[in-house]
Formats: C-alpha cells, structure tokens, sequence
C-alpha cells in the first residue's frame, strides 16, 4: 500500500436526533453538497489525529500545481494517538479512522477538511466546489437497513426527498448492497441532481449499526464524473464500520 493522510480521531460527540433521522442526516448532506464554504481549521483537533501528508505522484495541469502548493505547506507529524490503532490509505488517497464511533473512509490526497454545522466529517477539494466528501452519524431504534426497505426503495425515498435540494431535479442510476466481513450490511446509491445551477453525479452509502445510522456521500460535477468516478468509487467501497 501507498503512503496517504491518516486522520485518527478518538473523540466525537453524537448529536440528538429528530423524528425523521434519515431525511435529516441527508437533506445535510444535500445542502452542503451544493454550498461553497469556506475553509475552517480545526486546531482544537491537532491533539487528537495523526496526519501524515505524502504528495501524489502525478500532477495535472494547473489545477494540481495548485493542489500540491497546497499540500507542501503541511507540516509531517509522527505523534500516535493511545487508543488510535494504524490505518494505510492507497496511494492517492488519505485515510480517516475514528477509534469511537467506530468507521474509517478514504479521501483524495490534497482535499481539506472543513467545519460545516451539522457534518461529523467533511472534506472537500481545494479547486472544484462539488467534489467533496460528507459523513453523518445519528441515533436510531433501526437494528438493520431491511427495517427500512430494499436497496431501491431507500434510493428512491432518500433521493427524492431528501438527497435533492429543493427545486432540482433527481434521478436514481443503480443500486447495490454489500456486507462486510463482520456482516454489516451496506446500500449503495448512484444519483444525479440537476437544477438551474449545477447538475451534480452522486454516491451515498449507508448503514446502521450498533443504534447508529451512517450515512456517507460524495460526488463531483456530471462535467467531471469520467475523470473522477474511479476515485470517487474507491471513497464509497472503502467506507467501513467496525463495531
């Protein structure tokens, strides 16, 4: 395996739910998704991640140089978390590991994490606004996905209500399942969103666990989807949960 990022995290806090906890984890995920914000640092976390930043081995025009001037400002760091266990991304890729609730996904060497009210977890790339990555977490009384419905039923629910923003149009691509080696249940969701603005090609999945429902989206815009798909997939399958 290549070298990546590995951000260990050991503590979070779980937010109170609303009645409707799918609609709400994702319709959060939807607005982000299509807002740019700003960079926020999160200095309060320096003393709980390990981060190891090793550059791609390729750039790409301007954009990359961008990237990667980026990037040559962070600083190496070697210090390891108590109760944070190694991860190894592939090379391209940074890994997040959170050691309490208990998930790990991969992201794109040279995205950022940012603050955005409502999101456990987020990165996004320094250049193009809609390619990013959001993890939400909320409570449920749910045991399983089956409790909701079938792959496409929860597709068509979630992305017709609540993956959208308001006033675009949505459409379900594909959908699959999968179970992990711990047998945790997995669906996944191929979408496109359109509105007047952008048109944006999406990937959800999503999975509960443990009185926890995780939901984790990535996507970029329909005009960079050949050139992103193949990473954005590899975020998507590398989502895991562990307890």
């Amino acid at each position: 395996l290549g070298g990546g990022r590995v951000d260990s995290r050991d503590t979070r806090r779980t937010r109170s739910l609303s009645p409707s906890p799918i609609m709400q984890a994702c319709t959060q995920s939807a607005a982000f998704a299509h807002t740019r914000v700003a960079t926020t640092a999160k200095a309060s976390k320096a003393t709980r991640r390990v981060s190891t930043i090793v550059h791609a081995s390729a750039t790409e025009g301007a954009n990359a140089t961008r990237r990667q001037a980026v990037l040559s400002t962070a600083a190496l760091s070697a210090s390891l978390l108590t109760n944070a266990k190694p991860a190894h991304a592939l090379s391209g890729f940074s890994v997040v590991k959170d050691t309490r609730d208990g998930y790990q996904f991969y992201y794109p060497v040279g995205w950022q994490e940012i603050s955005v009210d409502g999101q456990d977890a987020v990165y996004k790339d320094v250049i193009e606004p809609l390619e990013s990555v959001a993890l939400n977490i909320y409570p449920t009384q749910r045991e399983s996905l089956t409790d909701i419905g079938s792959p496409d039923e929860v597709a068509n629910t979630l992305v017709g209500k609540a993956l959208a923003v308001p006033g675009a149009q949505a459409k379900v691509l594909k959908t699959a399942q999968r179970k992990d080696k711990d047998d945790h249940l997995y669906y996944f969701l191929e979408y496109v969103t359109k509105s007047n603005q952008y048109e944006r090609h999406a990937l959800t999945i999503v999975t509960i666990t443990q009185g926890k429902f995780y939901t984790l989206t990535t996507g970029s815009s329909e005009r960079r989807w050949p050139k992103m798909k193949d990473r954005l997939q590899t975020v998507i399958d590398s989502f895991n949960v562990y307890y």
